[in-house]
């Protein structure tokens, strides 16, 4: 197996291990794919590829890509000086889990953060994931900032209910 840089004719393997995660992900998904919606992400992987701050990797086995991440510098707040290399979209395909591909991939990824001076690696996955969290978790990962959410309704709902 090897990992590497991804480029534009690794496209179409891209999007499948996307539709292949956003399957696993059907339960807690945060947006429904729409006309035209691989097609975009298809477009955003190609652009991070030219990004000095972004970088696309995958795994191959004997040819096939197997494997992905995608990472992109962010600050953890608007205010903040400190940089972070923000994982996303890390799907090892079907068969291939519990081999070591996932470990490879996101070392590369921290090589990348290495290298490019950023202190931090972060990510963000969905609590009920029980797999996804096991993975990073044994990776070191650790809750630093918690991602709250509410449905609209639901908070006006309670906030109505606390008047009077």
């Amino acid at each position: 197996m090897e990992v590497r840089r991804a480029a534009p004719e690794d496209t179409p393997a891209l999007v499948a291990l996307f539709q292949e995660l956003d399957r696993l992900q059907s339960d807690w998904r945060v947006f429904t794919p729409r006309p035209g919606f691989y097609d975009q992400v298809g477009d955003q992987y190609r652009e991070a590829m030219e990004k000095p701050d972004a970088v696309v990797m995958v795994a191959e086995d004997e040819g096939e890509v197997v494997g992905m991440l995608f990472g992109e510098e962010s600050r953890p707040s608007r205010l903040s000086d400190e940089r972070a290399l923000e994982l996303a979209g890390v799907v090892v395909r079907s068969g291939y889990r519990g081999r070591g591909v996932g470990r490879a991939l996101v070392e590369e990824a921290a090589r990348f953060a290495s290298q490019a001076g950023i202190a931090w690696v972060e990510l963000k996955t969905f609590a009920p994931n029980d797999r996804a969290m096991e993975f990073w978790e044994q990776l070191g990962f650790t809750p630093r900032v918690v991602q709250m959410t509410s449905p609209t309704e639901t908070l006006i709902e309670r906030l109505r209910e606390g008047e009077g």
